[in-house]
């Protein structure tokens, strides 16, 4: 059975956690990474071209509220799409608008295989 690759929109604010996040990522099988993008860019206008299945969002503080007002408007603009909070400040990811796993690479990458696929949100976004 072919696994289906998961679409993985990375964003990062801190260039070298970024990268290690990066390579992690990029090393994993079934994940295609899309990015890293900086926080600067205008992602919501992007997210439809890029198709991902989740969103991740690695900063030194996930709570911050740069974080918060982005994880709010990608959830209210795409519903289906899921977002993964990571950070330096906290030995968690958050999952958006789920639950809380334990910071370990293993649970990030079964996080992102058993999230809905994109085609399956974006056709419930355009109905």
């Amino acid at each position: 059975m072919v696994m289906q690759k998961r679409r993985v929109l990375l964003i990062c604010s801190q260039h070298l956690f970024c990268e290690s996040m990066e390579t992690f990522l990029r090393a994993a099988d079934g994940v295609d990474v899309i990015g890293p993008w900086d926080l600067s860019e205008d992602i919501c206008q992007r997210i439809p071209e890029a198709r991902p299945n989740v969103v991740v969002i690695v900063d030194e503080d996930p709570q911050s509220d740069v974080i918060a007002s982005l994880t709010a408007a990608i959830i209210e603009q795409y519903p289906e799409l899921s977002v993964i909070r990571a950070g330096l400040t906290e030995n968690v990811f958050r999952v958006f608008s789920t639950h809380t796993l334990p910071a370990r690479g293993t649970d990030l990458l079964e996080t992102i295989r058993g999230l809905p696929a994109w085609e399956q949100a974006l056709s419930k976004i355009l109905k």
